[in-house]
């Protein structure tokens, strides 16, 4: 079995749901997979919380917090302040699309794990059925397929540019919920020039570009990359807690 670390996030509006008895559990036994970590980021939490505690009797839980990490977006080449990025986000306090926090969750963990592969998941996702671990069959694809940046179990969609067997092969990225290979994943450059002239397919909001998910397909755009998505068999579900 692969070395893989599992991260998952919360922010203040998530922390109460996912501090639930076994709701963290139940969401990550949910992959099938036994993890060498399992780790969750609080972003801007800071001590509010401090009463929770989480824990599982499966598995043992590492927590982070964001703001041990002020360097973060300088560590991956990313700068404090996107002037593009500012047209398109509002910089008011109760605004949860701020570019950044949308990219530093996925980059703290790139800097603290030290496995082979990482799986990165939303809070508010869950595998609903699979007939087996979906991680195993996404680490078989990134060693089988090198034009395979990340992959992902299903989610439902019929998005693709290309088709191998049953995997489709799309440019367009979720963030929601992915595994990768870390060493390969954190050298990718998070900030690839980009200037309107050709769009993700899909044609998301333009938002999208300055998240995570964004800024991963301008490196698959650029380099003719791609994320791979597994077959209906392994289906994830997104609760949309927010």
């Amino acid at each position: 079995m692969s070395n893989v670390d599992f991260f998952t996030f919360c922010y203040p509006g998530d922390i109460i749901r996912l501090s639930q008895p076994g709701e963290l559990e139940s969401r990550v036994l949910s992959h099938g997979y036994s993890f060498n970590t399992v780790n969750v980021i609080r972003q801007r939490c800071d001590h509010d919380f401090d009463n929770i505690v989480f824990s599982s009797n499966s598995f043992t839980v590492t927590e982070w917090r964001t703001e041990d990490f002020p360097n973060i977006l300088q560590d991956f080449n990313l700068p404090e302040v996107d002037e593009q990025a500012e047209e398109f986000y509002r910089y008011d306090p109760p605004y949860n699309h701020i570019w950044t926090r949308h990219c530093i969750n996925h980059l703290i963990g790139l800097k603290i794990s030290q496995a082979d592969y990482i799986v990165f998941s939303d809070c508010d996702c869950r595998m609903d059925h699979q007939p087996s671990s979906w991680v195993n069959v996404a680490i078989d694809i990134l060693n089988r397929y090198n034009d395979a940046l990340i992959v992902c179990p299903s989610e439902g969609g019929y998005m693709e540019e290309k088709r191998i067997g049953n995997i489709r092969f799309t440019q367009n990225v979720s963030q929601q919920l992915f595994c990768c290979e870390r060493a390969r994943f954190k050298t990718i450059d998070f900030n690839v020039p980009w200037n309107w002239e050709v769009k993700c397919p899909g044609d998301p909001a333009g938002v999208y570009y300055w998240m995570l998910e964004g800024r991963i397909w301008r490196y698959l755009h650029k380099n003719g990359l791609y994320r791979a998505i597994l077959p209906i068999e392994w289906r994830y579900r997104h609760d949309e807690w927010h």
